[in-house]
């Protein structure tokens, strides 16, 4: 059969007959119902189709159209793929427009499949036909997902194989959605065409192992740039091994094939997420490697490398201690499954371990420096996400030991805290903070509010029609006050007309918390609401799930530890708001526990020695009643303890920042934001309540004896401390601090 034949199999005409015709007829071959494909013989008078402008019975062709030249035998053919639209039936006409303005008509009749289409079965024509279409199709078309046109490509290249496909071989299961795959030798590194049974991809090889996306029980085909040789990937029904069984196999293929199925990762890990995340999901699962120090006190020398923790977002914390009196230690690997980096000892930032000193105290060779702690930020020595670190120590005889890191693949939340509780706070200098603590936590602190989840919320009772006030209460694990404080604002009639919102940062707490608060709604017959995280994310992030329910045009962030001291604390702040228009946010009068001031307006000073500035609070000790503590007054700051601002002001600055850890220092930094923006920060003594303070944040573990206020008041002081200079200039003359 020739390429002449494009008639169809009911009206087969010889070749010198078809040139002979009055009027040239195309084959038309449906691929889908979106997609049809034409093949035209040489057209009289027109050299070039591809520069015509087709009409068709219902007008001129709608684009995309894509030419494509074809030689079958000693004939020329012109493919063209167009989306299926009326006038493209069989039995009508095209009229194809020339660049010299000719008319050529050129009728159009269906063939049965593409051998049919060219007249035919050689592979080279067939190939090039599927080329042609599947590339187009995941070109300028856009039909990768259409399954009709994939069944289509899939029966073209079953066409096209014959019995000279090359079988791969499935070699295990990659996750839920991907195969590896042992491939046929010899092919060609670079994209190849993967036919699936419901949509086309492009793939980029670059070996005899690939791994593939997932065609389920039916068979897919591999299509290289050139050359006349599929890969045929076989229907898949027997149970395959995962990569960690792969990892543990015995037998030395097993291995190779896991070695090989790590490169594939490493290599497309960068571009595709999907494969970053198998690679680093196949990591947790793999069994852990036994820690190993070498800390017998006997020995010459002594190290171990405490924790490496990646920053899951390329880089790398490490916390170790070396003990060298006799300077055996040469050189520093670091090692992982993906590569090796030298460390050099100068690069180690040093800090004290009193242990290891009491520890090693009487050693024969020599004990441990004071200095013998080391910690280290390598921003970039993460690249790939490994489970364990090895550290490998070169000696002066050229022996070498290797030490071997505790699992620090970790949730970013947790791998947050650890960082943060490697080094004890007075040990924590400021470039130790700057370059191996701040940049990690920042990283996997960004990373932990990006990925917070939506919150629960639990309406009890009617909602306040028109709230004055929504008061915003967040919850972390201390209940001691809470009976105490809701029985305080219903005893109060001005806080009949407020929104409470209670936001809970711990939510395993969650029954033990609706099933007080539903008790002292009925109590008390005060409406509340119940906003539960599902994570603790911290003071900043549970003041905004606050505020997103909030209805009422002033806010009132409020600690759980605050309890009123008398009635009608709240109205003075309103009403403070509401004749100065200047003033953005008021703080009241708090009191510690034995009746003194604890809080009179917050702020900024400097302590000897130190560069970075800290937060106090006006005439702190101080009686209850000291006379300037009683006057109402603009100041620098006030505390998050009780911080009533007005929700226009809140929303035009984003609201409270969630950068800062836990919480510390985001109370400041919104007041100097709400300053940048035009308002004013005032204090007002006539609102008096009693602050228990801190009672919560001691609760918590990632906080209390971590480095989290340090880096809390050094990310403030980077980011506010010409602010803060300027601020305080202008209040130097405020005295009672």
């Amino acid at each position: 059969m020739t390429a002449g034949l494009l008639l169809g199999a009911a009206d087969r005409l010889p070749a010198a007959s078809l040139a002979a015709a009055a009027q040239p007829m195309a084959g038309m071959l449906p691929l889908s119902p979106g997609l049809v494909l034409l093949a035209m013989p040489e057209v009289p008078g027109l050299a070039r189709p591809a520069e015509a402008v087709l009409h068709g019975p219902a007008g001129a062709l709608r684009p995309p159209l894509s030419w494509q030249g074809l030689t079958v035998g000693e004939e020329r053919l012109h493919l063209l793929l167009a989306r299926a639209q009326p006038g493209l039936a069989p039995g009508a006409d095209l009229t194809l427009l020339g660049p010299d303005r000719g008319h050529h008509a050129v009728g159009l009749r269906e063939t049965a499949d593409a051998v049919a289409l060219l007249g035919t079965a050689e592979p080279g024509p067939l190939l090039a036909l599927l080329r042609f279409i599947a590339g187009k199709a995941l070109g300028i078309f856009r039909a990768g997902e259409d399954p009709a046109l994939a069944a289509a490509c899939g029966r073209l290249a079953a066409a096209a194989a014959r019995a000279a496909a090359r079988p791969a071989e499935p070699a295990a299961r990659c996750g839920p959605e991907a195969l590896l795959w042992s491939l046929p030798p010899g092919l060609p590194a670079g994209p190849h065409l993967l036919l699936g049974p419901r949509r086309l991809r492009r793939v980029a090889l670059a070996g005899e192992t690939a791994i593939l996306p997932e065609t389920g029980a039916s068979e897919a085909w591999l299509v290289p740039p050139q050359g006349e040789a599929l890969v045929l990937l076989p229907a898949v029904r027997a149970r395959l091994p995962g990569l960690v069984q792969l990892a543990r196999g015995r037998d030395a293929r097993a291995r190779a094939l896991h070695a090989a199925a790590q490169a594939e990762l490493l290599r497309r890990a960068p571009a595709e997420p999907a494969m970053g995340r198998l690679l680093r999901d196949q990591q947790l699962l793999a069994p852990p490697a036994r820690i190993r120090q070498h800390a017998a006190p006997g020995e010459p020398f002594g190290a171990g490398l405490d924790l490496a923790v990646p920053d899951h977002a390329g880089g790398l914390f490490l916390r170790g201690w070396l003990r060298d009196p006799l300077g055996l230690i040469a050189s520093l690997t670091l090692c992982s499954p993906y590569g090796e980096q030298r460390l050099p000892q100068a690069a180690l930032l040093r800090f004290p371990r009193p242990d290891l000193v009491k520890e090693y105290a009487g050693a024969p060779h020599g004990g441990a420096d004071a200095r013998a702690g080391f910690a280290l930020h390598l921003p970039e020595g993460a690249p790939h996400p490994a489970a364990q670190w090895r550290l490998r120590l070169g000696l002066t005889t050229g022996e070498q030991v290797t030490l071997t890191a505790p699992p620090g693949l970790l949730h970013p939340q947790a791998a947050r805290e650890a960082i943060l509780s490697a080094i004890a706070p007075a040990h924590a200098t400021p470039v130790l903070m700057a370059e191996a603590i701040a940049p990690p936590v920042g990283r996997l602190h960004a990373l932990v509010m990006a990925g917070r989840g939506a919150p629960e919320v639990i309406r009890m009772g009617l909602p306040v029609r028109d709230p004055a006030a929504a008061v915003i209460v967040p919850l972390y694990r201390n209940l001691r006050f809470l009976r105490t404080q809701l029985g305080a604002f219903a005893r109060d009639p001005g806080l009949r007309e407020v929104e409470l919102i209670y936001v809970l940062d711990s939510p395993e707490q969650r029954d033990e918390v609706e099933h007080l608060l539903r008790g002292l709604h009925r109590l008390h017959d005060l409406p509340l609401t119940l906003v539960i995280q599902p994570r603790n994310y911290g003071y900043g992030a549970a003041c905004h799930a606050g505020a997103a329910e909030a209805r009422a045009p002033v806010l009132l962030l409020l600690n759980s530890d605050v309890v009123p001291a008398a009635r009608g604390w709240l109205k003075p702040m309103l009403t403070a708001l509401r004749r100065q228009p200047k003033l953005a946010a008021v703080g009241p009068k708090l009191l510690f526990e034995d009746g003194s001031l604890q809080h009179a307006g917050l702020y900024f000073l400097q302590m000897p020695g130190e560069a970075e500035w800290f937060n106090d609070h006006y005439f702190k000790g101080h009686p209850r009643h000291f006379p300037a503590a009683q006057v109402a007054r603009r100041v620098p700051g006030i505390t998050g303890a009780a911080f009533c601002v007005r929700a226009e002001a809140w929303r035009a600055v984003g609201g409270i920042s969630t950068d800062y850890v836990i919480g510390d220092y985001e109370d400041s930094d919104l007041c100097l934001r709400l300053r940048a923006d035009g308002g004013e920060i005032g204090y007002v003594p006539t609102a008096e309540l009693f602050h228990f303070e801190r009672q919560s944040i001691r609760d918590h573990g990632g906080y209390a004896k971590s480095l989290a206020a340090t880096y809390n008041r050094g990310l403030h002081h980077r980011r506010w401390a010409p602010d803060i200079a300027a601020l305080m200039a202008r209040h130097a003359g405020a005295g009672g601090r």
